[in-house]
């Protein structure tokens, strides 16, 4: 039996349409990110890939299962970050290959008898969209870059709201769980904190800072955001409905919760990281 045909054999000929896709998705993204943005292969490069790729595993490793409604039922992870990290530190083409080769190296630590291409397209995407989004917007205007975050972050907040609020129940392991109308409130009085908090954060930094670290700052919590919420509120639970028929608008409430605890944690941590790792780069090249 060939390689291919043990990928796919434990699907259905719907999850095997999904796995194609999947594939030349890959395959098309892999054509043009590689003639667009040729591969320049340099000691840095290498080093700077080779150093995502392994910090990733490892913090696939150190993943966790927290509670939630007393089931171990979310991951806490911060591959994600370390991949929007190496994506915005990198150029689309070793982005590309970071995302690729981490998937690789978690199929090779722990394998599985039917590898799912659609975990491995978001972790491409999750790597080369920041990579993609930094080439763009270089020349973008500072104060574009903010109407724009301030912009996505209004929609985040009204459409987890909207969403949260037509939730009666949720599936959490095999228990039906009813979300109450206190519960509700108490999510979304959450997730308005946290989105005012990001505004006068936001509105400190494009007053107080210069304007190309604010700039910066405004950037980055945009690819944050954008990649948190790809990898964790839409592609895997899409996904998992593919693979084991979990209800893709159920299993998204709890990932809504979860990302609005990871996403500022992403864009304090990530931002730190991501000016290190430029400091870093900047200063070898000056050798």
């Amino acid at each position: 039996m060939s390689s291919k045909q043990i990928m796919f054999s434990g699907f259905s000929g719907g999850d095997l349409l999904v796995q194609v896709i999947c594939l030349l998705v890959l395959i098309g993204l892999c054509l043009f990110v590689f003639k667009k943005y040729p591969l320049q292969v340099t000691i840095q490069n290498i080093v700077f890939a080779a150093m995502f790729v392994l910090l990733a595993s490892v913090m696939n490793a150190l993943s966790v299962m927290i509670p939630f409604f007393g089931v171990p039922s979310v991951k806490l992870s911060f591959v994600i970050l370390v991949l929007i990290v190496a994506g915005s530190s990198l150029s689309p083409s070793w982005a590309y290959l970071v995302g690729l080769v981490f998937d690789l190296v978690g199929l090779l630590i722990v394998p599985t008898d039917q590898p799912f291409l659609g975990f491995t397209l978001s972790h491409v995407l999750v790597t080369l969209l920041p990579s993609l989004w930094y080439v763009k917007s270089q020349s973008m205007e500072p104060k574009l870059a903010f109407r724009i975050i301030y912009t996505v972050l209004l929609c985040l907040g009204v459409g987890a709201a909207v969403y949260i609020f037509q939730m009666d129940e949720i599936q959490v392991g095999q228990d039906i769980v009813a979300i109450t109308t206190v519960m509700k409130l108490s999510i979304v009085l959450f997730i308005s904190v946290a989105i005012v908090v990001l505004f006068v954060v936001l509105r400190y930094m494009q007053k107080n800072q210069k304007e190309d670290t604010a700039a910066a700052f405004a950037k980055w919590m945009m690819i944050a955001i954008v990649g948190e919420v790809l990898y964790s509120i839409i592609l895997t639970p899409l996904w998992l409905d593919v693979m084991y028929h979990i209800p893709w608008f159920v299993s998204m409430f709890i990932r809504v919760v979860k990302a609005c605890v990871m996403i500022p944690i992403d864009i304090v941590v990530g931002f730190s990281l991501v000016k290190l790792v430029h400091k870093v780069s900047f200063a070898s090249k000056q050798k």
